[in-house]
């Protein structure tokens, strides 16, 4: 069995992960749509940044500009390529469902607007045997998937990362 400064060595980009799924299951419902969302929203600028060209003025684009949104950030990724269509309709039901919990004060996983999306999401576990994914778990288990499928991807596409063109003719 590896130790644990060999894991964090080889498994640099698990870094903030693990003490991200501590933390998650100790939360309320409420609060584990907060973290899980900041989370996917921080490494959504991750991978912009890793995509933009380097040194340039993407740094405006994220204060106060167009992307300092959560949902721009993910249509912004997906536009680019740079999250897959399943992972940008999960995104976008996740932001919802972040949204609503946010502002009625006394929402819980259970409310119909919480409860239908949370239905809809793609990469969440599904029922099995005698084993019922509640709603906080499936979207729990959804949010937690993404964020696996994402936090390492600024990395695959700094590798691809956008480069000034020659644009004359």
């Amino acid at each position: 069995m590896e130790n644990s400064s060999a894991i964090k060595v080889e498994h640099w980009h698990m870094k903030d992960f693990m003490p991200f799924l501590i933390r998650l299951a100790k939360e309320s419902d409420r609060g584990a749509v907060l973290i899980a969302t900041g989370y996917l929203e921080k490494l959504l600028k991750d991978i912009l940044v890793a995509y933009f060209i380097e040194g340039s003025s993407s740094n405006a684009l994220f204060e106060n500009g167009a992307l300092a949104t959560f949902s721009a950030r993910s249509a912004a990724c997906h536009a680019l390529g740079l999250i897959s269509d399943d992972e940008f309709h999960d995104i976008q039901l996740i932001r919802k469902i972040r949204n609503y919990l946010a502002h009625e004060m006394n929402s819980t996983f259970e409310d119909p607007q919480v409860f239908d999306r949370c239905k809809l999401l793609k990469l969440k576990a599904y029922d099995y045997g005698d084993v019922v994914v509640g709603t906080t778990g499936q979207f729990q288990t959804a949010a937690v998937g993404i964020l696996n499928r994402l936090i390492n991807r600024a990395h695959y596409v700094s590798l691809k990362r956008s480069k000034y063109g020659d644009w004359q003719f």
